[in-house]
């Protein structure tokens, strides 16, 4: 039985796989932080990194009421939280019982929630990371960060206290799904299953805190790349909805001057070392500085429920196979690179669009109503000397 063609004649592309339950455990943080941080170097490591990821520390095993309050209904701060957020007022004493007082109507008691030590490690923790101006962290879960839930806190995801922390991930879609659906809609692969630690198939899971040191990185220098079959497929702007005017390639016959510092460095620093070579297909989160040195900011499974950016999954799909294809016949792989040209800016969308905070309140976080649509001016040259080094925070 012949397959059927699509409209144009085509023979239509196969759905979009499912990631293993191997390839969601592979790409949790714990999994790869260790592999990139601490590198094992050869004999001349005059021309190698010792790492190439930013700082982090990973708190676990979590206090079980701990989850229990991130699942728990409504945001508000644990008993142990001494200040809401740091946009607080710290003259106001009241602050807590404020936010999280129970109203005269309601018909029972909130749980109450308290894990003091945990508290106590998360300020120690930020303190000890230091980062960008007045010190600061990064938080996320086994796999997600809070990025959902900026708004609430001052429209970033900087934490210089415990209850910045806490009330970034009570209030993240993003992150509830990492602990409630991570394991779920994967492809059952009996070979995977063998490679993956037990508890990935079990209610009870090993659930991690992520402290990241704070880097204020520039965000039209972060790439999401697509790699299938151990190759570079696509390379993506990071942020969709913003067109920047220096990370405009010069022509359309040449390619984009970013695309061999990429290249090199995952040939350098990641093919073959992610899981040892173990899996071929995921999406590599990447950070360029202004010494032109990259950096690992995340990996992400294959797969729909990674955003493709400015791919689609049936690009991205089609994309892969004609690569393993190319590869099988020793031809070369080129990537196809995106950015957001003038002429894709009324095109483009922002992926957090459907996460945002009532206007009220955003403009009582003082983000204010403009919205710049990009950095406009200086070239790429001079523009690559503003942006920070991880290296050294």
């Amino acid at each position: 039985m012949q397959s059927q063609l699509t409209e144009d004649g085509n023979i239509p592309l196969p759905p979009v796989i499912k990631p293993t339950p191997y390839e969601v455990h592979a790409c949790r943080f714990s999994s790869w932080y260790s592999t990139f941080r601490d590198m094992h170097l050869p004999d001349d490591t005059r021309k190698h990194r010792k790492n190439v990821t930013i700082e982090s520390t990973i708190i676990s095993p979590l206090p079980p009421e701990f989850i229990r309050y991130l699942l728990s209904d409504g945001v508000r701060l644990p008993d142990c939280a001494k200040k809401v957020s740091s946009c607080m007022n710290d003259a106001d004493e009241n602050a807590d019982d404020e936010w999280d007082s129970p109203g005269e109507d309601d018909d029972e008691e909130e749980e109450k929630f308290s894990f003091p030590s945990l508290t106590e490690e998360i300020q120690a923790t930020i303190n000890a990371l230091g980062g960008d101006a007045n010190k600061g962290c990064m938080p996320k879960l086994n796999w997600s960060s809070p990025k959902d839930a900026s708004w609430i806190n001052q429209s970033t995801l900087k934490c210089a206290k415990a209850g910045d922390v806490y009330l970034l991930l009570k209030s993240s879609e993003f992150v509830a799904f990492d602990l409630e659906r991570a394991w779920k809609d994967v492809e059952n692969d009996v070979a995977s299953d063998m490679e993956t630690p037990s508890f990935a198939n079990k209610d009870e899971q090993k659930f991690e805190l992520v402290l990241r040191k704070w880097c204020n990185l520039h965000p039209s220098m972060e790439f999401r790349c697509f790699i299938y079959d151990y190759e570079i497929v696509a390379i993506s702007q990071r942020h969709p909805s913003k067109y920047y005017s220096h990370l405009q390639p010069p022509s359309e016959d040449h390619d984009h001057p970013l695309l061999a510092i990429i290249e090199k460095f995952y040939k350098k620093y990641v093919k073959g070392r992610f899981t040892n070579g173990k899996i071929h297909r995921y999406v590599l989160d990447l950070y360029i500085d202004s010494q032109q040195r990259t950096w690992i900011v995340d990996f992400n499974v294959w797969g729909s429920r990674t955003d493709g950016l400015l791919f689609d999954w049936e690009e991205l799909t089609k994309l892969g196979l004609d690569a393993s294809s190319a590869k099988n016949d020793r031809l070369e792989v080129e990537p196809e690179f995106r950015v957001v040209t003038k002429n894709m800016k009324s095109m483009t969308y922002d992926p957090l669009s459907s996460f945002r905070g009532p206007t009220d309140v955003m403009d009582l976080l003082g983000q204010g109503n403009g919205d710049n649509d990009g950095f406009d001016g200086p070239s790429f040259e001079n523009f690559m000397k503003q942006c920070v080094r991880p290296s050294e925070m």
